[in-house]
């Protein structure tokens, strides 16, 4: 049992069921995600419990809720969720039901889609993530160019390829790994 399948117990039926359906919807569109208690509630983050929060959940006396980390992402669906917009960042849903499939797969891209636009940090710390949560790559930026160490990843989250870069420019040992994760092939520069 999860931590969120923990959290959930505390409900009665319906709202537990609620509340289970949603999250099922969210662990099928992001199985890459880290799921932990965040804010006291259910929160799916990418790479690591440290990592960006992609969308929250929990239930309330009379309604559930989502929270989708961000005010840009329900700008950008505020005709689809209507009067579901509860307050700031929060989106409502019958306490009875779960909240609808479709829309909250497109939110969860809208989201994954606004965190990868958040990279590169000023630190120059550089993450990109497949639509369903698993990190595609990491590394490091130095002054706009590609620095340090560097690690893609497949789709199911094993790794592809490592290797660094000095000052954008390939530099040492770069290994590519076959699907099981074991190297396959190395190049020196």
């Amino acid at each position: 049992m999860t931590v969120i399948d923990e959290h959930l117990e505390q409900f009665d039926d319906p709202q537990r069921a609620a509340l289970a359906a949603t999250v099922a919807t969210i662990r099928k569109a992001l199985p890459g995600a880290v799921e932990v208690i965040s804010y006291g509630m259910p929160t799916f983050k990418l790479e690591d419990a440290s990592g960006p929060a992609v969308v929250g959940l929990d239930g309330f006396a009379k309604h559930n809720s989502l929270f989708p980390y961000s005010g840009r992402v329900l700008e950008q669906f505020a005709t689809e969720l209507g009067d579901r917009i509860r307050a700031k960042g929060t989106i409502g849903f019958d306490r009875d039901r779960a909240f609808p499939a479709p829309l909250l797969k497109r939110i969860l891209a809208a989201r994954i889609e606004e965190v990868n636009g958040g990279y590169p940090k000023s630190s120059g710390q550089m993450r990109e993530f497949y639509d369903n949560g698993t990190l595609k790559l990491r590394g490091r930026m130095k002054a706009d160019r590609m620095h340090g160490k560097w690690e893609w990843f497949r789709r199911d989250g094993t790794i592809l390829r490592s290797g660094s870069f000095r000052d954008g420019e390939q530099t040492g040992e770069w290994v590519t790994y076959d699907r099981a994760g074991l190297p396959h092939k190395t190049t020196h520069f």
